[in-house]
């Protein structure tokens, strides 16, 4: 028995039609490919832009990747004899449900996989069970839309399709993020994973359509109610006209991105390198860093100078200026109106005289000055981008890296190198983030990925090669989390000078985080009376003599703390002389006039906490020749003119002062020189009360003796070629030791050998630098010391 309008003649014979099976296939590889570049680009659990992605990617894989194969599959059976009044019809409702169904599943399995840079194998396996399992429940609700048939259903296709559609998913995701995890991801490469996810949806499809029995058609059914195959096969057209869209839209993008970063390749680019607790660095998801031009290229007044080096003098002002945003964020709309002036006055001059101006045209004469305006306020549109305010930027990493394009394949075969130079020059901000920072910006779209995962995209994309760009990130996360100051105590220290030919002296300095030169740390706090004049009988010695005598018994004291102290020292020494090669040790020469520095600490500190924190140096110095080398991989060579200005930002207050003043007079000087407009007025003035606030005057000492390490400039400066020599008087006796009153320590002249005649605090490098021009020290002990010191050798 049959009701009404039910015709049961038993199974009717189906056919497949070859076009819409792969059709259907292309469909769903087309919904694949999108979900997956989307969840590329999917960087955290929260922002909107990140819930956006999540959404977009589970509608593309649902609606298109899924629902879209399900019904074009479904057009390419055919039942019976062919006869139109006999085909498939769909009821509207449990149509519609099975779009819904897969993406609000899918929402969960993509959400459950997570964001992070390597998902767990745990997470992955949910994420696939879901997508597998949102693949069959969509493919079984669809079929329950069919409204003139009745379906019946093989159990072991059942469970096979059910199989292949988990197994392949969780196949297909596990290899997405594999790859994603470790960064060799492309586009070809997101396609062979596009191309297994639509192979088991069509896979679970064709596995359930092949044991699928239609009985029982209903011919009751009005043909204008329901959804006809052709109509179907319409929609998911339409819906498949989008997934084409989106990804053209990301392919352009990502033809963008490569056209700029071959533009860039030949510009001077300021970027942002910022790295979480756990060393990671923020990238794009397509491996790239913040970043902003500064300028086409660096325009020097000679033709040395077209390339911005780190020894450069306004490279070195704007490692001092990152350090002192607070003091130049009020400042960012004047120079960016002294910007837009310029630029007016150059379209009026082209335009009134009829010059043609070129990339090559220097605009000005002052470069320079126009330079560090457009560097601020490029770093100002960078902290926007960002999010954040100017002070939060970071500092300036201390090397200037240099890029370098691929030459095509027919010029390396002609022998051409397969690098050729770029003309292009990158500066990097660094700064080690918070977590709660970090969090933040994975909610505006950036991931963070280990530094070695990331290399070798980032250098295709910024072009720079992969072996410079892994070890300077590198040095970037240990620079970002230590300034590379002495930490508090006394320090052994050893300052090895050797002469260049481009940068006039190089500085042997410490990788990596710690003490900025090569030392040892004695266990205390500070100096007493008793240890200075035990020192002071090392005067001018090597380090093998400073041994002998620390070990003979007329250096052995009665008094307790004395003699542990010594034997502290001769630990201290035997330690620094380890890593410094024999004819070093021979070379090296002991300065007992002790040193104060600031120092580094662990908490944060008030400005009057911090003119207190200082650490005491005891020297070996030693001037090289152009060939010295020491083979210790911990150390380098670094420009004494940047070694300089690092250690003189260490000392903040002092250097905040002192740039505030030479940015007072550059900016203001350069502005009555060009001639302010009346309505520049107004900002003008409200700039330079911003320069009163930032710069406080010192309070007078009332004291008549000094016993600070303020310097008393005399107003002249004596240059001498690349040396400047500033009269100065410097008392460091207090910091010491309180009762000290004979420190050793006196009057002299610093030494500036920065290479520009510039009015800047001198640091401890500074005397340093003195000490190994200082005969006693260089080349012969004091001659009251002659008896001590021949006693010691016998």
């Amino acid at each position: 028995m049959t009701s009404a309008g039910t015709q049961d003649a038993g199974p009717i014979h189906s056919s497949y039609l070859p076009g819409y099976i792969f059709l259907s296939y292309v469909i769903s590889s087309m919904g694949c490919a999108t979900t997956l570049e989307l969840l590329h680009r999917r960087t955290s659990r929260s922002g909107f832009y990140n819930w956006y992605l999540l959404l977009t990617s589970s509608i593309t894989m649902g609606g298109i990747g899924i629902w879209c194969m399900h019904f074009i599959g479904n057009r390419a059976i055919v039942l019976g004899d062919g006869a139109q009044n006999i085909q498939i019809l769909y009821n509207v409702a449990f149509t519609g449900t099975s779009f819904v169904l897969p993406v609000v599943v899918l929402l969960a399995a993509f959400y459950s996989i997570g964001v992070e840079e390597r998902p767990t194998y745990i997470r992955i396996l949910i994420g696939g069970f879901l997508t597998g399992s949102s693949v069959c429940g969509m493919h079984y609700v669809g079929q329950l839309g069919i409204a003139n048939y009745r379906c019946a259903y093989k159990v072991a296709n059942v469970v096979g399709s059910a199989a292949i559609a988990i197994f392949s998913s969780t196949v297909a995701l596990g290899i997405f993020f594999r790859w994603r995890a470790s960064w060799t991801d492309s586009w070809w490469r997101r396609g062979i994973c596009a191309c297994l996810l639509a192979a088991a949806v069509s896979g679970m499809h064709w596995t359930a359509a092949v044991g699928t029995i239609y009985t029982e058609r209903v011919e009751s059914i009005n043909h204008g109610t329901q959804l006809s195959r052709s109509q179907t096969v319409i929609v998911c057209a339409v819906l498949a006209c989008v997934a084409c869209v989106i990804l053209s839209a990301c392919a352009i993008v990502a033809g963008g991105n490569r056209r700029r970063s071959t533009t860039r390749a030949h510009q001077l680019v300021l970027a942002c390198a910022y790295f979480d607790p756990a060393g990671r660095v923020m990238v794009t998801p397509q491996a790239l860093l913040p970043l902003r031009k500064v300028v086409d290229h660096y325009i020097g007044r000679t033709f040395k100078d077209d390339d911005l080096t780190r020894t450069h003098p306004t490279f070195l002002w704007a490692f001092r200026a990152s350090r002192n945003w607070p003091v130049v964020k009020d400042l960012i709309p004047f120079m960016r109106n002294r910007l837009e002036s310029e630029q007016r006055a150059i379209r009026k001059h082209v335009v009134t005289r009829g010059v043609v101006m070129d990339k090559e045209t220097e605009l000005q004469t002052d470069f320079d000055t126009l330079f560090k305006q457009l560097f601020c306020v490029t770093a100002q549109e960078i902290s926007d981008e960002l999010r954040q305010p100017l002070q939060d930027l970071g500092t300036l990493y201390d090397d200037v890296l240099s890029t370098a394009i691929p030459v095509s394949r027919l010029s390396r075969a002609m022998g051409r190198s397969s690098l050729r130079t770029g003309k292009g020059q990158l500066m990097f901000s660094v700064r080690q983030i918070q977590k709660h920072e970090a969090t933040r910006f994975a909610s505006m779209g950036f991931r963070f990925a280990t530094i070695e995962h990331v290399t070798s995209a980032l250098s295709r994309r910024i072009h720079v090669p992969e072996t410079t760009l892994l070890e300077r990130l590198r040095d970037m996360r240990d620079y970002a989390s230590s300034n590379r100051t002495f930490g508090e105590g006394v320090h052994l220290i050893s300052f090895v000078m050797r002469p260049t030919v481009a940068d006039h002296f190089e500085i042997l300095t410490t990788k990596g985080t710690g003490n900025p030169l090569p030392s040892t740390t004695l266990p205390m706090k500070r100096l007493q009376v008793q240890h200075l004049d035990l020192i002071s009988h090392m005067e001018g010695w090597s380090m093998n003599t400073c041994l002998k005598y620390l070990s003979s018994p007329p250096a052995k004291q009665d008094d307790l703390a004395v003699d542990e102290f010594r034997r502290h020292l001769v630990e201290g020494i035997a330690s620094l002389a380890e890593t410094l090669p024999e004819e070093m040790r021979t070379a090296a020469r002991f300065s007992a006039r002790p040193l104060v520095t600031p120092c580094r600490t662990a908490n944060r500190l008030s400005e009057e906490d911090l003119k207190s924190q200082h650490c005491t140096l005891l020297t070996f110095c030693v001037v090289g020749t152009l060939d010295t080398q020491v083979p210790n991989t911990d150390f380098t060579f670094t420009p004494f003119r940047l070694f300089r200005v690092q250690q003189q930002v260490n000392d903040s207050i002092a250097d905040r002062d002192g740039f505030t003043r030479e940015l007072s007079q550059e900016l203001f000087i350069t502005d009555v020189r060009s001639g302010s407009t009346a309505s520049e007025a107004d900002l003008l003035a409200s700039t330079k009360s911003a320069f009163l606030r930032l710069w406080p005057s010192r309070k007078q000492s009332t004291s008549g003796t000094t016993h600070s390490q303020e310097s008393l400039f005399d107003k002249t400066t004596y240059a001498l070629g690349d040396i400047t020599v500033q009269k100065e008087v410097r008392v460091d006796v207090s910091r010491l030791n309180e009762n000290a009153a004979h420190n050793p320590v006196g009057t002299h002249n610093a030494v500036i050998a920065a290479g520009d005649a510039v009015n800047t605090p001198t640091t401890y490098v500074d005397e340093l630098y003195s000490l190994c021009y200082e005969p006693g020290i260089r080349l012969r002990p004091n001659s009251t010391l002659q008896h001590t010191k021949h006693k010691s050798e016998t």
